[in-house]
């Protein structure tokens, strides 16, 4: 508990003054002997202890009283919801998530999630701790600690403000980690404001023990989770998935292949108007939305023959959640898809040649080359969506491991297959063991079907994975996320948690007759590497699409790009932020992570497991609420001193006297 006016706390010892002149009045009597006394002082001692008893209660209900009245006094703040007790920390720490599913307003005022609980936590941090804190920010799209003079700071500062981005709340919480260890912060309340989807904590990450054992051996540690975790009613999402210009003799025109979704469960027919807009020229195309989701591929919009390379967006009509009713393209000449494999032997690299070659798209060209491992500085980094690495992995501090992070930062990916005799080399987290003796053939038992390299086909129809054999596999060890399954629950396909924009994956198998039927049934390899290539494919040529996050825009200058609706932002702000930017002959278009689209939110059972045996308090709270996380209890105080006063009168009351009996 806090107090606004703690300078009056000094007259807490006011509280004694009854007890005092309850002293006082017993020593100023004069005591006369009388004999007749006696009896009465028998009868007196008779009713000592219940006489005593009441007395005492008379003096608790007046002191009461008075602490009371004191209390009324210093204006003592509190937060029921909150749990804001136990006086002043030294360091207040807020962490914050304005991710892109943190902008889900109030239609009616318009008032965002990141916004209200923004304002309602520097209003509380105001009343509450004031000055008297050390107060420090770390947001989650650069994740660097930021001092603040005042807590309301909070609301004008750039660095609230709102982003497309997507949160990363284990690396959240180890910042606040890292800044309380360095700067030995004394007593720390650590603040989260967050919407608590399930995307942005990662519940299942191994991070979290790390995390959980770090700040349980911290002394005078306390969390407050303020959470926004109700969905959206009726929201819409889109996306583009792929953008193609296509020129005949008589026209030209884009193919676009896009998404949209609803909340599972509204199978109502919606008749839905979507808004193109490519080059400042607007379009309108009504279509009919009879469940949860709607795919139109290859959808056709006109486009003049002389306009060769641009920019776009698909809109949808205005909802609670801002953030996912937009999603930007560009176009261009399109690049070759070139892919590299690096391996030492030809029996491998032939199958994977056959299938990167192979031409999913009639109108892309594609070209795939093979080196030695020795040759892997030959790279054509800047031209390559996908490298095949069936090698020992690169050392730390090897020049391919600094290239091949570079390949991945750039949105390009990577495919490692085991080599035969694997060491202890790493990356991404991920490394190999040691390979099975090889005999009875394995089957797939799970796969993940709705999102990577083995998802359903966009008609819905699944894979053959299920069909798979595999007679022999490398072991796939550390922190990863696993995307196949063989019997016995050995991780076939995983991916590693790297940072960038561009995604590493490691096949526990090889393409060979005599490690698996992959070459042989041809299906799920030919799928499973074209989706890694199109995934890489981002990263080529002037026109990119890219997630908004920090790198998005590389590590050079940010003032060199400019919006092409002509908005002008901070530079630091420019990579994280949806819309087209260019710089120069180079055209990008960022966009929310698509992850941010997921609407399921952590329930309190699975934050209690993440904070286990931490001192944490969730706050749930709503945009739609005007209640205060802080406010004055004085009333409180005075409705128990005068409970305490009429107390104390009742006990004063003096005995209610015995009806006489009349003679006859």
């Amino acid at each position: 508990m806090t107090f606004l006016a703690p300078a009056l706390l000094f007259a807490l010892p006011l509280a004694a003054l009854p007890v005092v002149i309850h002293l006082i009045h017993l020593y100023r009597r004069r005591q006369v002997k009388w004999a007749a006394m006696m009896f009465l002082r028998m009868a007196q001692r008779m009713n000592k202890g219940l006489s005593r008893l009441r007395q005492i209660l008379i003096l608790a209900f007046r002191v009461l009283a008075v602490l009371a009245i004191l209390f009324v006094i210093t204006r003592p703040m509190a937060g029921g919801l909150l749990g804001l007790t136990g006086g002043v920390p030294d360091t207040v720490i807020v962490l914050l998530d304005r991710s892109a599913s943190m902008e889900q307003q109030n239609l009616s005022t318009g008032t965002s999630k990141r916004a209200a609980g923004i304002a309602k936590l520097a209003q509380a941090l105001r009343d509450t701790v004031g000055t008297r804190s050390k107060l420090v920010l770390i947001e989650n799209a650069h994740l660097q600690p930021q001092l603040l003079e005042k807590p309301e700071s909070l609301i004008d500062l750039p660095l609230t403000g709102l982003t497309d981005t997507a949160a990363d709340m284990p690396a959240l919480l180890q910042g606040a980690l890292d800044y309380i260890t360095a700067n030995q912060t004394g007593r720390t309340d650590v603040w989260v404001l967050s919407d608590l989807r399930q995307s942005d904590w990662d519940a299942g990450s191994g991070r979290w023990q790390a995390l959980r054992t770090a700040f349980a051996s911290l002394k005078g540690l306390r969390f407050h989770l303020l959470g926004y975790a109700q969905p959206a009613p009726q929201n819409l999402a889109v996306m583009v998935e792929r953008v193609t210009r296509r020129e005949t003799a008589e026209k030209a025109e884009l193919l676009l292949d896009l998404r949209v979704t609803r909340e599972a469960g509204a199978n109502e027919p919606l008749e839905l108007p979507l808004r193109f807009v490519i080059n400042g020229v607007s379009t309108t195309l009504k279509m009919e939305m009879k469940d949860s989701l709607l795919v139109a591929q290859a959808l056709a919009i006109p486009l003049d023959k002389a306009t060769k390379r641009g920019s776009g967006r698909v809109e949808l009509p205005a909802d609670a959640a801002t953030a996912d009713n937009v999603f930007h393209f560009v176009f261009d000449e399109p690049a070759v898809l070139r892919s590299v494999i690096i391996t030492d032997e030809d029996v491998e690299s032939g199958p994977l040649q056959a299938a990167l070659e192979a031409a999913a798209d009639p109108a892309r060209k594609y070209a795939a080359t093979v080196l030695p491992r020795s040759r892997a500085a030959e790279i054509p980094w800047e031209e390559t969506a996908l490298i095949l690495w069936h090698a020992a992995l690169p050392k730390a501090d090897d020049l391919a491991a600094t290239q091949l992070t570079t390949h991945l930062r750039e949105g390009r990916s990577l495919l490692f297959l085991p080599p035969e005799t694997p060491d202890n080399g790493t990356f991404g987290g991920l490394h190999w063991g040691a390979w099975s003796a090889g005999g009875k053939s394995m089957n797939v038992e799970w796969w993940r079907s709705d999102a990577g390299l083995l998802a359903n086909t966009r008609s819905g129809t699944a894979l053959p994975v299920g069909d798979l054999e595999v007679q022999r596999h490398c072991e796939i060890l550390g922190e990863g996320t696993p995307l196949a399954r063989l019997t016995g629950n050995v991780p076939l396909l995983m991916r590693a948690n790297t940072t960038g924009e561009g995604n590493a994956w490691f096949l526990g198998t090889l393409t060979g007759s005599g490690s698996s039927t992959l070459a042989r049934d041809g299906v799920v390899m030919f799928a499973m590497l074209h989706r890694a290539l199109n995934e890489g494919a981002r990263g080529l040529g002037k026109a990119q699409q890219r997630e908004a996050g920090a790198k998005a825009l590389g590590s050079g200058d940010l003032g060199l790009w400019k919006r092409t609706d002509g908005s002008t932002m901070l530079s630091s702000e420019q990579p994280l932020r949806a819309g087209v930017v260019e710089n120069g002959e180079r055209i990008i278009a960022l966009n929310r992570p698509l992850r941010e689209d997921r609407p399921e939110a952590l329930g309190k059972t699975a934050l209690a497991e993440l904070f286990a045996g931490l001192d944490h308090h969730l706050i749930e709270d709503q945009v739609e609420s005007d209640a205060s996380l802080a406010s004055e209890v004085w009333r409180t105080f005075l409705m128990l001193m005068a409970v305490a006063l009429l107390g104390e009168a009742l006990l004063c009351l003096p005995p209610k006297r015995e009806a006489q009996p009349v003679a006859a």
